[in-house]
């Protein structure tokens, strides 16, 4: 009977060092989940606000082009967007966000791009055009907040935005 004091301590042990292993692994994937979504924060953050910046920057090259050529017009507009850096945010997302997040990132890029084609065609801020287009953006800008909400864990009111889109002679 002189073993089994010393196969209890080993069991003993082994219980021991197995369950420190498992706490720290618990523990490491936590910091490791903490770690992604306060990454996927930044992202979706900077992302954002690069599709508002390629919008606002856009208002300015229209609202600046009084006489400008067509050619001009053109190349400001492609430069505004193009500045806010939307397309290399949009590869970050490509590194960090699900699917879904991606899918409607697209949406919203080709909103924006479309924002961009109707004010090199039309670049009246007052048009039914540019309300339309405008609203696409922010109902794709809506649904991606909302995605990116969720995905975070953010609890709360749903954004008050989301299908509710001002279009012309709306008040």
């Amino acid at each position: 009977m002189d073993w089994i004091s010393p196969v209890s301590t080993l069991a003993g042990a082994v219980v021991g060092v197995s369950s420190a292993l498992l706490a720290e692994r618990i523990r490491w994937r936590r910091d490791q989940e903490k770690e992604g979504v306060q990454t996927r924060r930044v992202v979706y953050s900077e992302f954002l606000m690069a599709l508002s910046r390629g919008h606002s920057d856009m208002r300015t090259v229209v609202f600046r082009s009084d006489g400008a050529t067509d050619d001009r017009l053109y190349a400001d507009l492609h430069q505004a967007l193009d500045g806010s850096g939307i397309w290399r945010l949009r590869q970050s997302l490509s590194l960090t966000a699900s699917a879904e997040i991606i899918e409607l990132a697209v949406k919203a890029c080709r909103a924006l791009t479309d924002m961009r084609d109707g004010l090199v065609a039309d670049p009246d801020l007052r048009g039914d055009a540019y309300f339309q287009v405008r609203a696409g953006l922010w109902r794709e800008n809506a649904h991606l907040r909302e995605a990116m909400r969720r995905d975070l864990g953010m609890n709360g009111l749903p954004d008050p935005e989301v299908g509710h889109y001002r279009f012309p002679g709306a008040s």
